[in-house]
């Protein structure tokens, strides 16, 4: 089992890397390139080029209370031929008044993978999360358009003890045609992306989405919104590249009004 853990301190109100643990393949590495900045950047670097037969990994993040953390991926993440499938578990907790991002790569499948994957987040009060998921149809270059077996991702958000987002992506290609009419149709890559923030209006948010998306050229998108401090965005696309640098630029610039408001704060 591949795994690694990762916990945020406060230190003149920088947050830092307090402690940390991995396993091969991983490793973490802080990317922080301005010192200053209150905001923890780290990259999860693997030698691993991805998901093989029976790999199982598990992440474990703690976001310490008044922490601000973004955690980035270094690749796409592939799943190879599984025949009896692969699995990642991933628990986050974000204390009081914390701050968590994170957008991985998109995941590919490839012909024959199963995978399952599985997301648990608790936030506390005023906590603020931005997450991502991004998947491909296959290598479609390849002809591997939907040729895998089966890709399962379930994500459920808590917010002080209660469920208050769950999204369960399951895709079976061989029970459900999905380049059929309702669901992925021409095109090849889709996306969730969900913001919970109690300190900026859902209606921001929402507009700051919509703004970058609309620049974007063989692209649809909707956003719906949750509660007040929350709201959920699904994206289809052609380019797994083009979906991730939008949402990236979307998550820079959340990334930025988190740093900001600690400066202020302070």
């Amino acid at each position: 089992m591949g795994q690694y853990s990762v916990e945020t301190g406060l230190y003149k109100e920088i947050t830092i890397l307090k402690d940390t643990f991995f396993t091969p393949p991983f490793n973490v590495v802080e990317v922080r390139e301005d010192k200053s900045n209150p905001l923890l950047e780290v990259m999860i670097m693997s030698s691993s080029p991805g998901f093989f037969n029976h790999d199982d990994y598990k992440i474990d993040i703690t976001v310490k209370k008044e922490t601000l953390l973004n955690i980035q991926t270094q690749s796409y993440q592939r799943v190879y031929d599984t025949p009896d499938g692969a699995r990642q578990e991933m628990n986050v907790n974000i204390e009081e008044n914390a701050y968590f991002s994170h957008l991985p790569h998109p995941s590919v499948p490839h012909k024959g993978a199963i995978f399952e994957g599985r997301n648990k987040i608790n936030l506390a009060a005023n906590s603020v999360l931005i997450w991502g998921e991004i998947l491909a149809c296959g290598r479609k270059l390849n002809g591997e358009s939907f040729a895998f077996i089966k890709y399962s991702s379930l994500t459920e958000v808590y917010h002080e003890g209660k469920l208050f987002y769950k999204d369960n992506l399951y895709l079976k290609p061989a029970a459900v045609d999905f380049q059929a009419i309702g669901q992925y149709e021409e095109y090849t890559y889709q996306a969730n992306f969900i913001c919970v923030d109690p300190f900026h209006s859902v209606k921001e948010h929402m507009e700051l989405m919509t703004a970058v998306l609309a620049e974007e050229e063989d692209m649809i998108f909707g956003i719906s919104k949750l509660s007040d401090d929350a709201c959920a965005l699904r994206v289809l696309g052609h380019s797994g590249e083009q979906i991730f640098q939008a949402l990236r630029n979307i998550r820079k610039q959340l990334d930025k009004q988190c740093a900001i408001k600690t400066r202020n704060s302070g």
